[in-house]
């Protein structure tokens, strides 16, 4: 393989990413083989890897970075979240390090989602427990006013806790999901780091 060859197979691999980022990644690695000069060539593509090995660092790489640079939004955090998790199938692993790897970013998910889920329960529970307490003690009104009271007390304390943490959950939410996204690109990084050889 030949510098044209391996910028051309790059070039294919990075497909999903924005035009103006695969410019860019392209433009960086025909920077890297001019300052190793022609003679270097196959060495330098030696250091690098293969092209697929390439491109799936520069995915993880601009996933983590897009999350960084832009609002956390949760649509925005699930496509970082697909592009590592495509770098890291995408990369040229042994496959039972593949299986492995595929085996805890699944894994890692369903303990998240599950714990969001835990907490958005939670949350519903509190407010439709309090509002559940003031109807019922706006039933029991006529029979017992004192009991009534008490029930719509209680109910409106509870409604207002729910809608009081209800920003302070969706936050919550948001950073876990932030936090597991950067997880996921040390571990994708962890999984290919490659040490870096001199010319």
């Amino acid at each position: 393989m030949n510098r044209a060859s391996f910028l051309k197979k790059l070039r294919g691999k990075l497909q999903r990413l924005p035009a103006h980022e695969i410019d860019a990644a392209l433009a960086y690695y025909e920077e890297y083989f001019d300052e190793a000069g022609e003679e270097n060539e196959q060495r330098v593509i030696q250091q690098l890897g293969s092209p697929s090995h390439v491109a799936s660092q520069i995915m993880a790489d601009y996933a983590l970075k897009d999350l960084e640079a832009t609002s956390t939004s949760t649509k925005k955090n699930m496509s970082a979240i697909w592009l590592i998790i495509l770098a890291i199938i995408s990369a040229p692993l042994s496959l039972p390090l593949l299986v492995v790897a595929i085996a805890l970013i699944f894994s890692f998910g369903a303990v998240i989602f599950s714990f969001i889920i835990a907490i958005i329960a939670t949350m519903l529970g509190i407010f439709f427990g309090g509002i559940v307490a003031l109807i019922s003690g706006l039933f029991i009104l006529a029979q017992d006013w004192a009991t009534a009271l008490l029930f719509m007390g209680v109910g409106f304390i509870v409604t207002g806790l729910g809608i009081l943490l209800f920003p302070i959950v969706a936050r919550l939410i948001k950073t876990i999901v932030v936090v597991c996204v950067e997880a996921l690109g040390k571990l994708f990084h962890k999984i290919m780091k490659k040490p870096k050889e001199g010319y």
